[in-house]
């Protein structure tokens, strides 16, 4: 897992019907915080972006009356910059700005490729009508960004962060462990080592007429193997050195609804997992149960991606 130098914070400036307004709504605010809590964590530095998506109607009024309009957006955008990066500097973090117009999923994977950014950090809006915590700007920043995505959900602060590390064995997954287990030497978390076993496995064999015993056998061999491939993931990492050390859990039943129960049933404060791509092919594809997953979890999000990812994203 490479050093986390240079992150990329998105900075929605609208708020209600402003474009740019003088305040920041309420999830830009808390990940802008965040943000420059995990760079002073990391000796990290920051870069604000903001991505101003605009109406056909906007543009045209910019188009009218470009030395007017565009200058008063552009300068009311900057300004309102200027004043994060004086917040950062308050906790000694060093940052800059830049202002684009276009999509912001888009524009912030663009600048991530330019300036070779570590991580991404974004606020993630409340749940709306669809009952989902992530947008269509987060969604495809999971989906297409190259580096590591970290969605804020508005929350109260906790005493002692809960961590969750979905494992799948994979390097990926190791990766994010050691991660996680090196922030927690600097900043006290507890963390949870999960892994989900699929139990409609049992259904089908019992339609192959496997008695019940024999299926249980095989349902507790299968955990026991699992445990023994998760405590051998651990071991690889320093969590001996943590304050609270990290538990093992072996889930039952599909990841999608394991998963986010677990992360329910213990209040958990963010969720750390991978994402699957097409080894050695441009474009990236969600898996279908991360996708489902990600529909049903109520905390912040972190993603990565295998280290051969290559982002379909590319400039006109």
């Amino acid at each position: 897992m490479q050093n986390i130098n240079s992150i990329l914070v998105g900075v929605d400036l609208t708020h209600a019907d402003r474009l740019v307004a003088e305040e920041l709504n309420e999830q830009t605010a808390e990940a802008v915080e965040r943000a420059i809590w995990v760079a002073a964590l990391f000796n990290a530095r920051l870069e604000f972006f903001a991505a101003m998506d605009l109406s056909a109607h906007t543009k045209h009024l910019l188009e009218e009356d470009r030395d007017h309009l565009t200058n008063n957006v552009e300068d009311e955008a900057h300004r309102v910059m200027s004043e994060l990066i004086e917040q950062a500097k308050a906790k000694g973090v060093e940052s800059s700005s830049k202002v684009a117009f276009g999509a912001p999923w888009r524009e912030i994977i663009l600048e991530v490729i330019r300036e070779k950014h570590d991580m991404v950090l974004v606020g993630t809006r409340p749940h709306g009508f669809t009952g989902r915590l992530f947008g269509g700007t987060v969604m495809n920043l999971f989906r297409q960004c190259p580096c590591p995505v970290y969605a804020v959900k508005v929350d109260e602060e906790p005493e002692v962060p809960e961590i969750v590390v979905a494992s799948d064995m994979s390097e990926v997954s190791s990766d994010i462990l050691n991660f996680i287990v090196s922030s927690a030497q600097v900043a006290d978390m507890k963390i949870h080592l999960v892994h989900a076993i699929d139990t409609r496995l049992d259904e089908r064999l019992k339609g192959l007429g496997v008695n019940q015993e024999t299926l249980k056998k095989c349902a507790e061999d299968i955990k026991s193997e699992i445990e023994n491939e998760l405590n051998e993931q651990l071991a690889q990492t320093d969590f001996r050195t943590l304050t609270y050390g990290v538990q093992v859990h072996v889930l039952e039943g599909s990841p999608d609804v394991a998963i986010p129960a677990f992360l329910a049933e213990h209040k958990v404060n963010l969720l750390a997992m991978g994402t699957l791509a097409r080894s050695g092919l441009s474009g990236f594809f969600i898996g279908n149960t991360a996708e489902r997953m990600l529909e049903k979890v109520n905390c912040s999000v972190l993603t990565f991606k295998p280290s051969d990812f290559v982002s379909p994203v590319v400039p006109e």
